[in-house]
């Protein structure tokens, strides 16, 4: 995972068998598809923010997995988006994610 500064991230995903489409180009067997998502426009300190660049990453990682196959799509878009979240390295994201994940209200709006 890598991480550009505050404006925005690269997810990725990593697929031995089958292929990968990142930015609707094909990616041949054995390389890491990718897909950056900016968030500079957002202010991920708040809920909303942090809110908002999940759905921008769980998006992201529909794109990069959706040609990983039928039993891998879940695998490779969990794997995406938790590499992504813990690369952006914001607390508020992380919670989001959690709560997502864990099906509790962890967040705290402000």
């Amino acid at each position: 995972m890598k991480v550009s500064t505050r404006s925005g991230l690269v997810l990725s995903s990593a697929l031995l068998i089958g292929s990968v489409s990142a930015l609707a180009a094909p990616t041949p067997v054995g390389e890491i598809a990718t897909k950056t998502v900016k968030f500079a426009d957002l202010d991920i300190s708040t809920a909303a923010g942090a809110e908002a660049l999940y759905e921008r990453i769980k998006r992201a990682a529909s794109v990069v997995c959706r040609d990983a196959g039928l039993s891998l799509v879940v695998e490779c878009q969990t794997k995406a988006i938790a590499d992504a979240v813990s690369g952006v390295g914001s607390p508020l994201l992380s919670s989001v994610h959690r709560s997502t994940i864990d099906r509790v209200e962890e967040v705290v709006r402000r």
